[in-house]
C-alpha cells in the first residue's frame, strides 16, 4: 500500500504543479487502534512555485482527493499550515508526530515543531482539543447507541488535554503512548478503555453498541470540572518568526 500511495503523491504533484514536502498517515492508523476496514488517510504539506505567491488571486491553499474506497488524500499548502500552526491546530502538530510517514523531510519537520515550541502558545493547542472533544461528544456519544471508535476519539482529546495540564508539552500521537501516562491502571476508566480498543481493533468501522456508564461517567467529569488551560501564557504569537521560516522555504524550494 506504501509504494500505491506514494505513487498516488507524484501524481498530484504533476496534477497540480506542487511539490509535496512531507506526507503521513493520520487518524486511527497513526493512532495506534485502525478496525479491519480502517481506510488510509494520507496528509501532505507541499508548496508551489514562488511566482504562485505573487498573484492577485492565489490558488486555493488545499488540495482535496483522490479518494477511493481504501484512501483519503488532504493537502494543505505550507502557508496555510503555518498560518494553523500559530493557532495551535492539533491536527497539523500531530501530522508532525506521525509515526507513519510516505514522505519524510526531517528538516521542515523539526523546524516545524522547533516554530510551535518556542514561538507558539500551548494554551491554544489545549483549546484546540478541548474543541475536538466536545464537537465530538455532541455529534456522536448522545444517541442510544455509541460507536466504539467514537468514543476513543473523544477519549484521546480528553487525555490530550490531561498530558498538556500535566506537561505543558506535546502530547504523544500513540494513544497507548498517551493514556499510559495520563492515567493509573487502577482507575476505573483505563480498564474500559482496554475494553473500547479491543472492540475497536477487531471491530468494523460502523459497529455501534450501548453506552459504557463508566465512560461516559468520566467524560461528563472532565467538562464539568475543565474550565480551560492552566497554563503560563505568551503574550503573543512571534508572528515574524514564521514569515521568516516560510521565506526560507522558499528560497530552499525554489
Amino acid at each position: 500500500m506504501k509504494k500505491e500511495i506514494c505513487s498516488t503523491l507524484a501524481e498530484i504533484e504533476k496534477q497540480h504543479n506542487v511539490k509535496i514536502l512531507y506526507a503521513c498517515e493520520s487518524g486511527s492508523r497513526a493512532w495506534g487502534f485502525p478496525s479491519p476496514d480502517s481506510d488510509f488517510d494520507v496528509r501532505y504539506l507541499y508548496i508551489r512555485p514562488l511566482e504562485s505567491y505573487l498573484k492577485l488571486f492565489p490558488a486555493r491553499d488545499v488540495i482535496e482527493g483522490p479518494i477511493d474506497e481504501v484512501k483519503d488524500f488532504v493537502g494543505w499548502d505550507l502557508q496555510k499550515a503555518l498560518k494553523l500552526l500559530m493557532k495551535g491546530n492539533a491536527p497539523l502538530i500531530e501530522w508532525l508526530h506521525s509515526p507513519i510517514v510516505y514522505r519524510e523531510n526531517f528538516w521542515l519537520r523539526e523546524n516545524l515543531i522547533k516554530l510551535f515550541n518556542e514561538h507558539s502558545d500551548f494554551n491554544a493547542l489545549y483549546r484546540g482539543y478541548f474543541g475536538l472533544a466536545m464537537n465530538n461528544f455532541k455529534a456522536y456519544l448522545t444517541g442510544e447507541t455509541v460507536k466504539p471508535k467514537k468514543y476513543l476519539y473523544v477519549l484521546r482529546s480528553i487525555m490530550a488535554c490531561e498530558w498538556i495540564k500535566q506537561k505543558n508539552s506535546i502530547p504523544p500521537v500513540l494513544f497507548r503512548e498517551l493514556y499510559e501516562d495520563v492515567l493509573t491502571p487502577s482507575a476505573p476508566i483505563y480498564s474500559e478503555l482496554e475494553k473500547l480498543l479491543k472492540i475497536k481493533v477487531e471491530a468494523k468501522e460502523r459497529t455501534a453498541g450501548a453506552h459504557f456508564a463508566v465512560v461516559d461517567e468520566f467524560i461528563d467529569e472532565f467538562f464539568s470540572e475543565s474550565k480551560g488551560p492552566l497554563l503560563s501564557s505568551k503574550e503573543s504569537v512571534n508572528v515574524d518568526k514564521y514569515d521568516k521560516f516560510f521565506l526560507e522555504c522558499l528560497r530552499r524550494e525554489n
